[in-house]
C-alpha cells in the first residue's frame, strides 16, 4: 500500500476519533493502530489517505491481511497529528483516493545513530542476567538479518512515519550463562519533527519461558526494565513453563498522551465480529474497570477455567472485549488489553526453537499434550514410528522447589493458572485487530498453535488439525473453531503458520459436512454425535445441553461470516435445532415443542435403546409429557410449567434464568441469532419469537454492562443508542484494581470438567489440570 497525504476523488471508508488524554496541547503526535476493513472498501492497489478535522495528514499503511478479491482486510496504520489541543476529540477520516508518496522509510541505521537502548536485568537467585535491545539490533543490522518474519530480527512496520523491528535473544549472566528465558524487544521508532531524524521510540519488552521441546523450568526472579530514564521494576515473579508477559516503555518517557477511538460499529459491519445490540455501559461501571494487569497475574480471567458456573470470559467475546465493542471508551479499551495481557499467565505459549515460531503440527504431527502419556510410551519403541514420536515429544515437568506434584502418568507444568479448551475466552483477536501490536499478533498465533498441539494427535488427523474428534464437549468444538478461524482470518497473509491454521479450519469444516451436512443417515435434529452427555430418566448419555449447541451454531455462523468454505453449510445444518425448538409448536396447533423450553439446561434426545428421537415434537413429549396437551404459552400451560420448574412462570418466560445476562436464554440468543442469518425456512420467525419474549435482561440486569451474549442478527432492525463520539476523561494515575460489579454467577453448574489429563481420559477431556489437582 502507498502512503498518501493528498487525496482526490476520495471515497470515505470510516471515521475514527483521535482523543487527547492530556490537558495540554501536544505537537507532532504519532498515532498507530490496527484497522480492519469491510471487504471491497479498500480495493487492491488503492491508496488510503487520512484527514484530521478536515485537514490532510500523513498516513503510513502497513498492509497485513487481504481478502480473496485483493481488497485490504487488515492493516497497521500510523498517522502523524501536527497539533492536538488538550482534552480534544478530533475526527480522523480514512478514505481511498489518489495520494502523493513521501520519503523513504525510517531505517535501523538511523535509530542506531541515536543513543537509544532498552535493557532487561533479571535478579535470579542473587545473580544478574541481562539483555540489551541495542546490542541485538546492532548485531542484526551488521548481519543484515532483519526481514519480514526473520527469526532473529523481524521487520514489523516499515515506512517514513514509523519503523518497527522485533529482535530476540537470551538473558545471560556476566560469564555468558543463559537463563531459561527469551527476551523479545519490539522496538518502534517514529520520525522526528525534523526530516531525517528519529523522534519517540517505544519498546515492547516481552519475557517468555516458551521453548517447547526444552526441559521445563520455573525461574523465580525480579525484573528491572529501563529505556533511557524510563524504568519498571516487577514484583517477585515465578514464571512457569510456557508463559509470557510484556511491558511498554517509551525512551526517556517521551510518550504522547492520546487514544485512538475506533468506530466499533464499523468493525461489526465488517463482520470481523458479530453484530451487537445497541448498548451503553453505566458510567459507574466504566469508572471501576481494571486498567492494567501485573506480570503473570490472571487478573479477571478465571484462574481455573474449567470451573463450573458463569465466567466473564465465556461467550463469542469475553466481557472486557464485548464491552469495548459496544462502547469504545478508553477505560473499556484498557480493560480489554489488561485481561488479554493476563493470558500470558497460562501455560499455552509453545515456541519451536528451531523456527522461532509457535509449534506447527505440520512440522510436528505427533506432538500432543492430552495424549502425552501414551505418546511417550510409543516414543520408547525402537521403530520408525517410535522415532517419529520421540522427535515430537514435549518434556514433562519434574518435581523441584517450585513444583511438587509432577508424575509420569500424564503431562503437566505445575502452573496454578489452569487453561480449559471448553471454557477458553476469545484471546487476542480483537486486541490485535485494533492495536496492530506485534505482541497481540503473536499471542493470537500462540493461542491457535496451542489449540492444535493440545489435542490427541490421532484424533486430529496428525497434521490435519481436525477439531471434531479430539473435543468431546460441544462447547469445546465451538470455542476451538472460533480460535482457529479468528487466527486464520486475521493473521498477516505471509505469517509462517497462517496457511496451516486456515487448513485446520477448512479440514474441520469438510469433516463436519461429510459427517453431518451431506450424510443422509444422520440424526434429524441437527445434533452432534458427541452431544448427548447427560443421563436422564434412567438412560445413559441420552440428553444434551442446548446451550452448548448454541455456542457451536454461533461459531459456525461466525466462520461463515469470515468467508470460510463450508461454514455456512455446517451452520445451516446445526441451525435446524434452534429453529425447530422455537417454531415446532406452530405446526401442531400450538402443541408441538413449545419455545418456552427451548433454553432448558438439558434435553433428552435419545430413547431407551440409544436411538435418536425422530422429531422435536417427540423430544418435547418425552421430556415434558404433562405439557403436551396444553397450548404453548397458554395460561393452562404456564400453570403446569410452574410445577415443572418449581417456581412461578410468566407468559413468554423461557427456561433457565431468563433475567440473567449469562442465563440459558442468553446463551440461546447467540445460536438463534446465527440461525436467523441463515436464510432457512422459519429462521427469521424463530428470531422474532425469541426477540418477543417478555422476560429478558433489563434494568439493573441489562446487557449494558455484560454484553457477552448480546448478539443480534445482521437482518434485525435496531436503532443505535451510542453513536455520538465518546469524550474520554484523562485516566486516573492510580486506576481501580478491579471492576466494581463482578460477573454474576447465576448460571447453574455445567458438567464437571475432566481433571488432569490421563491416557484414559484423552478422548473426552477438554482441559488440562496442569498437576494442580493431583
Amino acid at each position: 500500500m502507498l502512503l498518501g497525504v493528498v487525496s482526490a476523488h476520495a471515497a470515505t471508508v470510516v471515521t475514527e476519533n483521535v482523543v487527547s488524554q492530556s490537558m495540554q496541547t501536544q505537537s507532532h503526535v504519532p498515532v498507530t493502530f490496527g484497522q480492519v476493513f469491510k471487504a471491497g472498501d479498500v480495493p487492491g492497489g488503492a491508496t488510503l489517505t487520512a484527514t484530521l478535522n478536515g485537514q490532510s495528514v500523513a498516513l503510513q499503511v502497513d498492509a497485513k491481511a487481504t481478502n480473496p478479491d485483493g481488497s485490504l482486510r487488515h492493516a497497521v496504520l500510523t498517522a502523524m497529528v501536527p497539533s492536538l489541543p488538550g482534552s480534544a476529540t478530533m475526527p480522523l477520516t480514512l478514505a481511498t483516493g489518489t495520494g502523493r508518496g513521501q520519503s523513504g522509510p525510517i531505517t535501523l541505521s538511523q535509530l542506531l545513530a541515536t543513543n537509544y537502548d532498552a535493557h532487561v536485568s533479571l535478579n535470579i537467585g542473587g545473580r544478574a542476567y541481562t539483555a540489551s535491545a541495542r546490542a541485538l539490533l546492532q548485531s542484526a543490522n551488521s548481519a543484515k538479518t532483519c526481514a519480514s518474519w526473520g527469526a532473529q530480527c523481524n521487520v514489523w512496520l516499515s515506512g517514513p512515519l514509523v519503523g518497527e523491528w522485533v529482535v530476540n535473544g537470551a538473558v545471560t549472566a556476566a560469564d555468558g550463562t543463559p537463563a531459561n528465558l527469551t527476551i523479545y524487544f519490539a522496538v518502534r521508532a517514529y520520525a522526528g519533527a525534523t526530516p531525517g531524524t528519529v523522534g519517540d521510540v517505544r519498546t515492547d519488552v516481552i519475557v517468555e519461558n516458551s521453548s517447547a521441546f526444552s526441559p521445563q523450568a520455573q525461574p523465580q526472579y525480579t525484573a528491572t526494565l529501563t529505556s533511557g530514564n524510563a524504568s519498571y521494576t516487577s514484583p517477585a515473579l515465578t514464571q512457569y513453563a510456557y508463559t509470557r508477559w510484556h511491558k511498554l516503555l517509551w525512551w526517556n518517557n517521551a510518550q504522547s498522551k492520546v487514544y485512538l477511538q475506533q468506530d466499533t460499529q464499523y468493525i461489526q459491519e465488517s463482520k470481523a465480529v458479530s453484530r451487537y445490540m445497541p448498548l451503553k455501559p453505566d458510567e459507574s461501571f466504566l469508572s471501576g474497570l481494571r486498567q492494567s494487569c501485573a506480570p503473570l497475574d490472571n487478573c479477571d480471567q478465571t484462574k481455573t477455567m474449567g470451573n463450573t458456573g458463569a465466567q466473564a470470559s465465556i461467550g463469542p467475546l469475553p466481557r472486557w472485549t464485548s464491552v469495548y465493542i459496544v462502547h469504545p471508551d478508553v477505560r473499556a479499551y484498557n480493560w480489554m488489553l489488561a485481561n488479554t495481557d493476563a493470558l500470558g499467565a497460562y501455560s499455552t505459549h509453545y515456541r519451536d526453537s528451531k523456527t522461532g515460531w509457535p509449534v506447527s503440527i505440520q512440522k510436528h504431527p505427533y506432538v500432543t499434550l492430552t495424549n502425552w502419556a501414551s505418546a511417550s510410551k510409543v516414543a520408547t519403541q525402537n521403530s520408525t514410528k517410535g522415532a517419529a514420536y520421540k522427535a515430537d515429544m514435549l518434556q514433562n515437568c519434574y518435581n523441584n522447589a517450585v513444583v511438587s506434584k509432577c508424575v509420569t502418568a500424564w503431562y503437566g507444568t505445575g502452573n496454578p493458572n489452569v487453561w480449559d479448551n471448553a471454557h477458553q475466552p476469545s484471546g487476542a483477536y480483537v486486541p490485535y485487530m485494533v492495536t496492530g501490536d506485534y505482541y497481540y499478533m503473536s499471542e493470537l498465533a500462540l493461542g491457535a498453535s496451542f489449540n492444535e498441539l493440545w489435542s490427541n494427535e490421532a484424533y486430529r488427523g496428525f497434521s490435519k488439525g481436525l477439531i471434531d474428534a479430539p473435543h468431546a464437549q460441544v462447547r469445546g468444538k465451538a470455542w476451538v473453531l472460533r480460535e482457529m478461524a479468528d487466527a486464520a482470518w486475521l493473521l498477516p497473509d505471509s505469517y509462517p503458520l497462517q496457511a496451516e491454521f486456515t487448513a485446520d479450519v477448512e479440514n474441520s469444516l469438510a469433516d463436519w459436512n461429510a459427517k453431518y451436512t451431506n450424510n443422509p443417515n444422520v440424526n434429524p435434529l441437527g445434533l452432534m454425535n458427541d452431544g448427548p452427555v447427560y443421563n436422564v430418566n434412567g438412560g445413559n448419555h441420552n440428553a444434551m445441553a442446548p446451550w452448548q449447541h448454541n455456542f457451536l451454531t454461533w461459531s459456525a455462523g461466525h466462520a461463515a461470516e469470515l468467508g470460510f468454505t463450508g461454514a455456512a453449510e455446517f451452520r445451516n445444518w446445526l441451525a435446524k435445532f434452534e429453529i425447530g425448538l422455537m417454531t415446532d409448536w406452530q405446526g401442531y396447533s400450538g402443541r408441538g415443542y413449545c419455545w418456552l423450553q427451548a433454553s432448558a439446561y438439558s434435553i433428552q434426545v435419545k430413547d431407551s435403546s440409544g436411538n435418536w428421537l425422530p422429531s422435536y415434537t417427540i423430544v418435547y413429549s418425552t421430556n415434558w409429557p404433562t405439557l403436551t396437551a396444553l397450548a404453548c404459552n397458554s395460561p393452562a400451560m404456564l400453570q403446569e410449567l410452574a410445577k415443572v420448574r418449581k417456581q412461578p412462570t410468566q407468559a413468554g418466560e423461557m427456561s433457565g434464568y431468563a433475567y440473567s445476562t449469562t442465563g440459558y436464554p442468553a446463551n440461546f440468543q447467540i445460536g438463534v441469532a446465527a440461525a436467523a442469518d441463515s436464510g432457512l425456512p422459519k429462521a427469521q420467525a424463530a428470531w422474532n419469537l425469541f426477540d418477543s419474549r417478555s422476560v429478558r435482561p433489563s434494568g439493573s440486569t441489562a446487557y449494558n454492562n455484560y454484553p457477552n451474549f448480546a448478539v443480534v442478527p445482521r437482518s434485525a432492525s435496531y436503532t443505535p443508542v451510542d453513536t455520538a463520539p465518546v469524550i474520554n476523561p484523562v485516566p486516573p494515575t492510580t486506576p481501580n484494581p478491579a471492576p466494581t460489579q463482578p460477573p454474576p454467577q447465576s448460571t447453574p453448574p455445567s458438567p464437571p470438567p475432566v481433571g488432569t489429563v490421563s491416557p484414559a481420559a484423552s478422548r473426552t477431556a477438554n482441559s488440562i489440570q496442569f498437576i494442580t489437582t493431583g
